[in-house]
This record gives structure tokens, C-alpha cells and sequence, in this order.
């Protein structure tokens, strides 16, 4: 059995965020919802007001197993593909 211990401080590997895009206009983004009540609804609501604005492209919806797991593989693979940006989200 492994423990996680707060007392003692972890390595940790290098980690940089990915760039912002400066303009929004023609991407594509990515979703990935949480399972949670309504999270699915008002991520989506968020793509539609971004194609309002910018025509920004819906290209995929992920739906991870609960708020606690992480992204599927192949889900993962899905959007470093096909999606410029990805906003995640919860309900509730």
C-alpha cells in the first residue's frame, strides 16, 4: 500500500502551461465535461457563445468517468488532434 505523506515535499517534474491563443477567431475547442449535474449543458453553452462571437468550432466533447478521474486516452488523443484550445468544466 502507498501513503501519500503531506509533511514532506514531492519532486516534481517540469511544467509549463501550453500558450494562449492570441486571437479566437476560426479555432476549434475541445470540451471536456465532468459528469456533474448541468456541466455537460453549460460547457456547451459556452461553445455556442464563442462560434457567436468568434466562430469558434465545437470539434469534440469529452466525457470523463467522474469529476476524479482524468481524461481518457484515446479522449485526449481526440483533442490534441482535432481542438486549438479546450475548456473544462463542472456543474452543479
Amino acid at each position: 500500500m502507498e501513503i501519500f505523506d503531506p509533511t514532506i515535499s514531492a519532486e516534481r517534474e517540469a511544467f509549463s502551461y501550453a500558450p494562449r491563443p492570441k486571437d479566437l477567431h476560426g479555432l476549434k475547442v475541445g470540451l471536456v465535461e465532468n459528469t456533474k449535474f448541468n456541466s455537460e449543458t453549460i460547457l456547451r453553452k459556452i461553445a455556442e457563445r464563442l462560434d457567436e462571437r468568434y466562430k469558434v468550432k465545437l470539434v469534440h466533447v469529452d466525457h470523463k468517468q467522474s469529476s476524479s478521474h482524468s481524461v481518457a486516452d484515446d479522449g485526449l488523443a481526440k483533442l490534441k488532434e482535432q481542438a486549438d484550445f479546450v475548456i473544462a468544466g463542472v456543474g452543479d
